[in-house]
């Protein structure tokens, strides 16, 4: 996300703070969620407002609540890139790529309020708002001829003031306090430029040489409110870099791991400068190698949360905050579909569940499911409730009674597979308004229970008679289920070519069965009869042997 608010701008640097977790009120609600955006093509960006979601794409920008679902659409819009809101979240600005304007939009009524035009300064891009000023990365791809300019919304008419051109661009921005920092974009390695913007005309503080620091693509940027410190999401190095914009020199960098899991893709800052979050993507046929997204304690850089959706790939710079939670869109190119794709509690401290169970079980025979909820500070739950669903082999599953956790976050169920098979046992705490929300989940491979045929008629018998049969299918535990079938089949005995396959039997409620059959010529005869079984109970076969003379 390009940092398109500033919020709470008298709030100090969180990355330079000491405290600890910042103290939250939005509750995490149940698990991350997924829905597919309707209606949505060739989406640039994504930006939070009072609840809602604005979209950009096409020619229109799309705007959802929190669950995805479809609120409105502002249309008529040619090419709207990138997206930048007001920390009130009632005013919403647009770069049009397509008509060389700024379109400011009301949130609240999703109408075009104002239109800034750029036609001096085409093909307008990236937005980054810093107070009353807003401003703007211009320019065509692969070409020298990317600028920033800045507008004045406190005025009626904002003339544009430029601050940088013969940018490769057009350049990705950042805006925060006095500092707008510039990046190069559709090269590697690609630039950063500083500049003051406190006096007019602005002064370039310094280059971030991507020669220097070896730095691939650009791929995403983001800054404090203070403007005292820019992340960056470069494709090389493979982590999230944070930059002194005094300085100039590199001071940390958020997910720093040991081996290669992921491009940069995009990179947010949470608008209380409190936590900060990336997304990855995999490109050339690369697989990522780890989650998709991850959370960071800003002033830290410790790792918070991880998660992962394959749903797609995380669009370039599409990622963005709400209250507690977290947005991006992910792309899928095999279908074309876009996808919301929201991680609840994002900002919340973690928590987590533990979950264990006896490595085997038996179907209908009672099993033990035990575990433990824990709190990152490390103080006792008290009494929570869990959410428990056992998940069969044939891809349906069960919610099981409600549980509630001993006061030190300890609990324990007891439940009756009905079915063999590899089940999974999924234990889901909701969360509450201070820590994010966690889940387990443990895998038992469950055998099925052995069931039992027996089958009695005459031993022997005359060509001329109807042999009478009689059995019981036992599926001890359980009933025997509707629609069951036995198959039933003969052999005459030193035959080559001898096997008669008999009507199928249904078996009563009991288990009892009866068939009869006329050999119609001598010899000695094998009667078989078979069940094949279901998911709780293996397959049962019996015989037996009739002389007609």
């Amino acid at each position: 996300m390009r940092f398109r608010t500033v919020a709470r701008a008298a709030v100090a640097s969180a990355l330079v703070a000491t405290a600890g977790l910042v103290a939250v009120v939005a509750p995490a609600r149940a698990a991350d969620t997924s829905t597919v955006l309707q209606g949505v093509k060739f989406v640039k960006d994504i930006a939070a407002a009072n609840g809602r979601l604005f979209i950009s794409g096409n020619d229109r920008i799309a705007v959802t609540d929190e669950s995805g679902s479809t609120v409105g659409a502002i249309t008529g819009l040619a090419e709207p890139y990138g997206l930048a809101v007001t920390p009130d979240g009632s005013r919403l600005y647009a770069a049009l790529n397509g008509s060389n304007e700024i379109a400011e939009i009301d949130t609240a009524a999703l109408t075009v309020t104002r239109r800034f035009d750029l036609a001096a300064y085409p093909y307008p891009t990236y937005l980054s708002l810093a107070g009353d000023r807003l401003w703007v990365g211009h320019g065509p791809t692969n070409s020298w001829s990317g600028g920033v300019v800045g507008l004045d919304l406190s005025t009626t008419t904002p003339e544009p003031v430029r601050i940088a051109s013969g940018l490769y661009g057009p350049p990705m921005i950042a805006a925060g306090g006095s500092t707008v920092v510039a990046g190069e974009n559709g090269i590697s390695p690609a630039d950063l430029n500083v500049y003051d913007v406190s006096t007019t005309p602005a002064t370039l503080r310094g280059v971030i040489d991507g020669h220097t620091f070896r730095l691939g693509r650009l791929r995403d940027i983001t800054i404090t409110a203070d403007g005292s410190k820019a992340i960056t999401a470069f494709d090389e190095p493979f982590r999230y870099d944070i930059w002194d914009t005094t300085s100039l020199t590199r001071v940390g960098a958020y997910g720093e791991e040991p081996t290669f899991v992921g491009f940069p893709h995009a990179v947010a800052l949470s608008a209380d400068g409190a936590h900060v979050i990336g997304a990855r993507a995999s490109r050339d046929q690369i697989e990522l190698a780890g989650p998709r997204i991850a959370v960071y304690d800003a002033a830290t850089t410790t790792r918070l949360h991880t998660a992962d959706n394959p749903a797609g790939q995380v669009v370039e710079g599409a990622l963005t905050f709400s209250g507690t939670d977290a947005f991006t869109v992910l792309f899928d190119m095999s279908t074309g579909r876009y996808t919301l794709w929201r991680l609840r509690g994002a900002t919340l401290a973690p928590s987590s569940v533990t979950a264990t169970a006896p490595a085997t079980g038996t179907a209908l025979v009672p099993l033990t499911v035990t575990g433990r909820l824990t709190l990152s500070d490390g103080s006792a739950p008290g009494a929570q409730p869990l959410l428990v669903t056992r998940r069969h082999p044939d891809g349906t599953s069960a919610a099981l009674a409600p549980l509630t956790t001993a006061t030190d976050g300890t609990f324990s169920i007891t439940d009756t597979p009905p079915v063999g098979g590899t089940l999974q046992y999924e234990v889901l705490w909701d969360g509450n308004s201070a820590f994010r929300w966690s889940q387990a989940t443990v895998t038992v491979e469950v055998a099925r229970q052995p069931s039992t045929l027996t089958l009695t008629g005459p031993s022997t018998a005359t060509s001329s008679r109807h042999l009478r049969f009689s059995g019981v299918l036992q599926t001890p535990g359980r009933p025997i289920a509707p629609g069951t079938t036995l198959t039933v089949w003969r052999v005459l005995n030193g035959e080559d070519i001898s096997t008669v396959y008999l009507p199928a039997v249904t078996p009563a409620a009991d288990g009892t069965f009866q068939f009869t059959d006329t050999p119609g010529a001598a010899g000695q005869y094998t009667y078989t009869v078979q069940w094949d079984g279901d998911q709780t109970f293996t397959y049962a076969r019996t015989s037996h042997v009739v002389t007609v003379r």
